[in-house]
């Protein structure tokens, strides 16, 4: 959550890591503290071919960040490719200056090329530690070319001049490998390595990744070998020990290069984890834009009955984004899971409009918080209707048959309701609930009740008129306010209204002879009493209410 801190690596982890990092200095100081463990093993050629096999791997572990930078454009992961390189092509050049190899003496440039190598590197690292927002990543990028060109110049020039054994790097060497003031710049690179390792794990505390913790261990073992370059005797255990850190650091990246390759399927995206926080996020818009152009073409497809495999679209995206084949592999499952969800959907879609009135279940899909207990003070019209003799019928009819009877008149009666913008509540046996003006408000609700109860009356005559036996509905309306929301338990609710306005209408229905419809003065005079044709019944008592009710028989109405 924000402003929390991340978690913490777990012990065992951090323990692993360090004795990585503690072993190589400890093996260096038993070397230089006891001199007669620190042999000293010569062997040009194996020096060079092992020298020279590193440096091609890191070279091409540098490249193929330089790569990853140009096609990012990101400032960060150019200069950390700039450091490998910088590292790979001055080792490259310390393998062929080996003595007795390729020239024939011992001579200065095979000394220092490597300790020049680490000081241009531990520069390049650090920079790439720094905060390189807008302006400096800007100007990194600008000068992209420049670097590259320079550094490739120098180790062109230094390589040359090497091979040519000119001076200065043809002079014959000290004993060590760093004297003078360039043990001090060396000793500055050490500290320029671990503050950008520092950075780097802060950097992976805030956003964990294998990749940097690759990168801040390379640096960290970059700072030890430059301190075993400073510190060693050529051609001593010590010596050598800066070479096997070198090809440790290289190989803590490459590793996790491979693996991430491994998982992706491609090396687009292997070292996206180093990159600036200003790429990470145009990586993670682009993807959220393919992911919204899959959703788009789902929809389309959807739309034109388009029922084939969806692996087409994720790979065509993948390309045109530049994704990788991990994150196509998402895409896919993206693809297959929005299909399915829209499947889900469009059946539980279909189940509400079976169990629910057509605008509660559309009012619920679109607003899932309406299903939320509770509701409001709205006006409506009840319609209630219940077919008179029905105990009768069942008693001497097979529950089949009830069945077939309750279902045909049902089958007619809720189209006339649903025709005129009603909302059915409930089914309660031979009876059922219906309501105007909500949950969709409608201004001449009254009049729409009025229309739906004549025309259920109507059909259900139609099917009555061959089955003379089977009991007929009264229906009564009434318009009042009443309270209408979602009425149950956590659980298990429905939606309903209540109120003296709806259980007048109830009443006023068990007043009502079969085939008639029954309305209170609040219905007709809401509906006009122009445009509905009914008789006065007069001021009727109703069961549970102390004052009498005003009401009419409506026997039709006129259309505007």
């Amino acid at each position: 959550m924000p402003g929390q801190s991340p978690p913490a690596a777990p012990p065992v982890r951090v323990a692993v890591w360090a004795v990585h990092l503690v072993l190589p200095l400890l093996g260096l100081w038993l070397l230089l503290a006891q001199p007669a463990v620190d042999i000293e093993w010569h062997d040009s050629v194996s020096h060079f071919w092992l020298v020279l096999v590193i440096a091609g791997i890191n070279v091409v572990l540098g490249a193929r960040m330089s790569a990853a930078a140009k096609f990012r454009g990101d400032a960060r992961l150019f200069l950390v490719s700039l450091a490998f390189l910088a590292s790979a092509g001055f080792l490259m050049l310390h393998a062929l200056a080996t003595p007795g190899v390729l020239v024939h003496h011992a001579n200065m440039g095979f000394d220092i090329s490597q300790p020049v190598g680490l000081v241009v590197a531990a520069v390049f690292a650090f920079a790439s530690s720094l905060r390189l927002d807008g302006a400096r990543a800007a100007a990194v990028l600008r000068s992209q070319l420049a670097l590259q060109a320079g550094l490739a110049l120098v180790i062109l020039v230094w390589g040359l001049v090497g091979q040519l054994d000119l001076p200065p790097l043809s002079a014959r060497p000290g004993p060590r490998d760093v004297d003078g003031p360039l043990t001090w710049i060396a000793l500055g690179a050490v500290v320029l390595f671990l503050v950008a390792a520092f950075r780097y794990h802060r950097m992976h505390r805030r956003a964990p990744a294998a990749m940097l913790v690759s990168v801040l261990t390379a640096f960290a073992l970059l700072a030890e070998a430059t301190l075993a370059v400073v510190l060693a005797r050529k051609w001593a255990l010590s010596w050598w020990e800066w070479h096997v850190l070198l090809a440790f650091a290289f190989g803590f990246v490459a590793y996790s290069a491979y693996v991430e390759y491994k998982r992706e399927g491609s090396s687009a995206g292997i070292f996206d984890a180093i990159t600036l926080e200003e790429t990470a996020r145009a990586i993670r818009a682009e993807y959220g834009a393919a992911l919204e152009e899959l959703v788009t073409e789902l929809q389309e497809r959807e739309r034109d009955g388009v029922t084939e495999s969806s692996a087409p679209i994720a790979a065509r995206l993948a390309e045109k984004f530049g994704l990788t084949e991990g994150q196509t592999a998402v895409l896919d499952r993206a693809a297959a899971a929005l299909s399915a969800e829209r499947e889900v959907s469009r059946r539980l879609g279909t189940l509400f409009h079976h169990y629910l009135s057509p605008d509660v279940a559309a009012a619920l899909l679109a607003d899932p918080e309406q299903a939320a207990l509770g509701g409001s003070v709205v006006e409506v019209t009840a319609l209630f209707a219940d077919l008179r003799g029905f105990t009768t019928f069942s008693e001497g009819v097979a529950p089949g048959e009830i069945v077939e009877m309750l279902n045909r008149y049902h089958g007619v009666a809720v189209p006339c309701i649903l025709d005129n913008g009603g909302t059915v509540v409930q089914f309660v046996g031979d009876a059922l609930l219906a309501l105007f003006n909500a949950p969709a408000r409608q201004p001449d609700h009254a009049l729409r009740a009025i229309r739906a109860a004549l025309a259920m009356q109507r059909a259900v005559d139609g099917i009555a008129a061959g089955q003379p036996d089977w009991p007929r509905f009264r229906i009564g309306l009434n318009t009042g306010p009443a309270l209408v929301g979602n009425i149950g338990s956590e659980t298990l609710r429905g939606f309903n209204a209540m109120g003296d306005a709806v259980n007048v209408a109830a009443r006023l229905q068990t007043l009502a002879e079969p085939g008639q419809v029954v309305v209170g003065a609040a219905t007709l005079a809401l509906a006009g009493p122009s445009a509905v044709q009914a008789v006065p019944l007069g001021e009727l008592a109703v069961k549970g209410r102390i004052q009498p009710v005003r009401a009419f028989a409506v026997t039709g109405w006129t259309p505007a």
